[in-house]
């Protein structure tokens, strides 16, 4: 069951996902609606999305033209439809209400323009809009939605892949304790059955920790800085936490957290500046580009990569991608793999040409080598998951940092290996060994079949030494910890890296 969700998952885009998540939220409201299910009218509820949706819509398309960025797509949507299952849906004839809305929409499409440094915007839209809509014209949102127990199934599933998308659980459960916690600090022991009734039945706990807490780009991305903010937004957002007459909410609290990530998180949004195309392989092309300001990271870390798609489809026009090029390299390098009917952002990046631009933010990543250079490794890549094995080995060159580390590298077809310069250069100037593993049409020199636990203990006398570095799709990644598992490799000498793949 579980591997039909994940190829799923595998073919669309975070942010569609979520797309998709608030418009079941929204498409079951209006039918309950016509039950009584929910406390809004059908008609109210879709007057309601649909004035504040065109006010997101006309304000990002302002904005986006003032400021010449692209922006993405679903995201303006995204803010709409949450803070439709928010904030109240009022009558036709409230010309306050649809006020209130309107700032909303407005000053949360505007964040991310105007509060935001070298154009990454710091906070979430959805808690900007609806603070403002509270604290100026007194139109608090209600979290209508996460107080809803019929709405409640469609919440925890939609929410659970969301969180199996982007592999936040960790800083869910984090953000969901802390809240607990507070809750009983601030709770009489008489009421503890009560408070976690409200918690997990008629709060916005799981709606706002689903939809907002994982928005990447107010979210830090390393593990620990994630935690941390976890339990900032989750701390702060229990009922009764005040200071003196002042009082958190679930949106204050994520202004918060997200002021928090901003100060622990890199800040800056590169413009790159497409310099030549370079193939690499069958399919396989490194786009190398130019920055405005230096980029400083470490061999293995990806990049957020968003460029302008005239018409982009359920996989968005944002991905997130390992950066090839070593930090040394004062170039940046994005290696890309093209298949059969490609996406609309991969459409849009086989029709660049020098001079062309695209934007990066949020770089981010542990998937990166130990300081010691005495600690053995050994790395396993399979297709175009090699990319971060070429930023890590070609630093080493660069650097001539002579570590013991083998590297398998898989492919259906021989014709399909990249960087083998770079893995070649590696072997002769600090001896890394390189062996290609070849499905299909094997040369002499490599090994035909698939890697497994048999090549890698014939390979790797010494596999018991070594730390695992792992790179690939998701399905290659779980197999290889569940093999390496049964070698007796413990989990935490087993590092993986993979971004779901996009056609």
């Amino acid at each position: 069951m579980m591997n039909i969700v994940d190829r799923f998952l595998n073919h669309i885009t975070m942010y569609r996902l979520v797309l998709y998540y608030v418009m079941a939220l929204l498409g079951s409201a209006f039918v309950l609606g016509f039950f009584g299910l929910v406390p809004h009218t059908p008609l109210n509820l879709v007057l309601s999305t649909a004035f504040i949706t065109g006010v997101c819509w006309i304000a990002n398309r302002v904005f986006a033209f003032v400021f010449k960025v692209p922006a993405n797509t679903e995201s303006i949507y995204i803010t709409a439809f949450i803070l439709a299952l928010i904030i109240p849906p009022v009558e036709p004839t409230d010309f306050y209400g649809l006020g209130g809305l309107a700032l909303a929409a407005v000053a949360g499409i505007a964040s991310k323009f105007l509060i935001a440094v070298y154009r990454k915007h710091i906070f979430n839209p959805v808690a900007v809009g609806v603070v403002a809509s509270g604290f100026i014209l007194d139109q608090p949102p209600t979290w209508w939605v996460g107080g809803n127990l019929e709405l409640l199934p469609i919440v925890l599933i939609g929410g659970f892949l969301i969180l199996r998308k982007v592999q936040r659980f960790e800083m869910f459960g984090v953000y969901v304790l802390a809240n607990l916690v507070m809750a009983a600090f601030t709770t009489s022991p008489d009421m503890y059955g009560e408070a976690l009734k409200q918690t997990f039945l008629y709060s916005p706990l799981f709606f706002a920790g689903f939809a907002m807490l994982t928005e990447p780009l107010t979210a830090p991305a390393a593990l620990w800085s994630s935690l941390a903010f976890g339990a900032i937004v989750g701390g702060l957002s229990s009922p009764n936490v005040h200071f003196g007459e002042f009082y958190f909410t679930p949106e204050l609290a994520f202004l918060v957290g997200n002021a928090f990530a901003w100060i622990v998180s890199p800040k800056f949004r590169f413009k790159l500046t497409l310099e030549r195309i370079e193939k690499k392989a069958h399919g396989c092309f490194d786009y190398v580009f130019a920055s405005n300001r230096p980029v400083s990271f470490a061999a293995g870390q990806y990049l957020d990569w968003t460029m302008d798609v005239t018409k982009p489809d359920d996989r968005g026009n944002r991905r997130s991608f390992t950066i090839a090029s070593a930090p040394s390299e004062d170039k940046l390098r994005l290696g890309v793999k093209f298949y059969a009917q490609p996406s609309a952002f991969k459409k849009s990046l086989l029709a660049m040409k020098p001079g062309d631009v695209i934007y990066g933010s949020q770089l981010a990543g542990s998937f990166v080598l130990p300081k010691s250079h005495d600690e053995k490794l050994a790395f396993i890549a399979g297709g175009i998951g090699v990319t971060p094995f070429r930023s890590m080995i070609q630093h080493m060159v660069d650097e001539q940092q002579k570590r013991s580390v083998v590297l398998l590298y898989g492919n259906n077809k021989a014709n399909e290996i990249a960087y083998s310069d770079v893995f070649n250069q590696a072997e002769r100037e600090l001896g890394l060994r390189t062996v290609y593993a070849v499905a299909e049409d094997a040369k002499h020199n490599m090994h035909s079949g698939f890697i497994d636990a048999a090549l890698i203990q014939r390979e790797m006398p010494d596999y018991k030494d070594r730390t695992f570095y792992i790179s690939g799709p998701r399905g290659m990644v779980v197999k290889f910890q569940k093999t390496l598992g049964e070698l007796g490799i413990s989990k935490s000498r087993i590092k993986t890296d993979f971004f779901p793949g996009f056609a």
